[in-house]
């Protein structure tokens, strides 16, 4: 799946899990009329077909709420990423990530401790 969205899927994401409910097309369609700018409601319900058929939202009449939540997205996404550009290395990322530049011994010690605590089985880590 691509976890990588549009900033009109972003924003109606954001805008379920908000509200933490499902939410009709209309409601979509008027959000987007008076926050973000004006859309015809084909283009809202285009969107929202869509993100059905990507597996994004869920549909049950005229209603639609979020497949994954928040923080399930999140992790969907991070993984996603891992697993695309760095080859599912969390090394190879955290190298990209601090542009192959040292970090000082506390953020290290910080990171060797959170690691650690998916991998009690080797405290050397």
């Amino acid at each position: 799946m691509d976890f990588f969205l549009s900033e009109t899927e972003q924003i109606i994401l954001d805008l379920l899990w908000q509200n933490q409910r499902w939410m009709q097309g209309v409601e979509f369609w008027e959000y987007f009329n008076k926050n973000i700018k004006s859309s015809k409601r084909q283009t809202i319900n285009t969107y929202l077909t869509r993100m059905v058929e990507k597996g994004l939202l869920v549909k049950n009449g005229k209603k639609y709420m979020y497949t994954y939540t928040k923080k399930e997205w999140e992790e969907k996404k991070a993984n996603e990423i891992l697993n695309t550009m760095y080859e599912g290395s969390l090394k190879k990322f955290i190298t990209a990530l601090t542009g192959n530049k040292k970090i000082n011994k506390k953020e290290a010690e910080s990171l060797k401790n959170y690691l650690n605590q998916f991998n009690d089985d080797d405290p050397s880590l």
